[in-house]
C-alpha cells in the first residue's frame, strides 16, 4: 500500500514537464497534459485521483483520511456468541440501551463478555464497528 502526496508544478519551473495521467491514457476521452497529480511511491506513474491500484506494479495507492474511514471494513468487529435468554447466567441488563433483556437471545462478546440485546448487537456491527465494553474496559 502506498502513500503518495498530490505535486503540483509551478509553470515558472523550467523542469516542469506536463504529463498525462495513467487514467486519462486508459480511457478513450479527450486526454490532457496536467503538471500535477498523485505519482506512485514505487514506480512514478500518475494518477489523478485516489484510492486506485496502481496499473504499473500493482500497488495499492490510497491517502491517509481513506485508510482511516475504511478501517473498519479492513479488521471487522467479530460476531457476538448468541446465546439463549434462559441459559444465560449473567445480568439481564443490555450493556448497550441499559434496557431489560426480553428477546430469546443474548449476544455476549467474546473478548469483554459484555451482553447486548439484539438490536444493539446489529448497531454495534453495523454502525460503531467496535465494543463499547471493550472500548470502556481499555480506553
Amino acid at each position: 500500500m502506498g502513500f503518495p502526496q498530490h505535486t503540483i508544478a509551478s509553470l515558472s519551473d523550467q523542469d516542469a514537464k506536463p504529463s498525462f495521467s495513467m487514467a486519462q491514457l486508459e480511457n478513450n476521452s479527450e486526454p490532457g497534459l496536467t503538471l500535477g497529480g498523485y505519482f506512485c511511491p514505487q514506480c512514478r506513474a500518475k494518477y489523478c485521483e485516489l484510492p486506485v491500484e496502481c496499473k504499473v506494479c500493482g500497488l495499492t495507492l490510497v491517502s491517509a483520511p481513506h485508510l482511516a474511514r475504511s478501517y473498519h471494513h479492513l479488521f471487522p468487529l467479530d460476531a457476538f456468541q448468541e446465546v439463549p435468554l434462559e441459559e444465560y447466567q449473567g445480568e439481564r441488563c443490555c450493556q448497550g440501551c441499559q434496557g431489560e433483556m426480553k428477546d430469546q437471545n443474548v449476544y455476549i462478546c467474546k473478548v469483554c463478555q459484555s451482553a447486548f440485546c439484539v438490536e444493539c448487537d446489529l448497531f454495534v456491527h453495523d454502525s460503531l464497528h467496535c465494543c463499547p465494553g471493550c472500548i470502556h474496559e481499555h480506553p
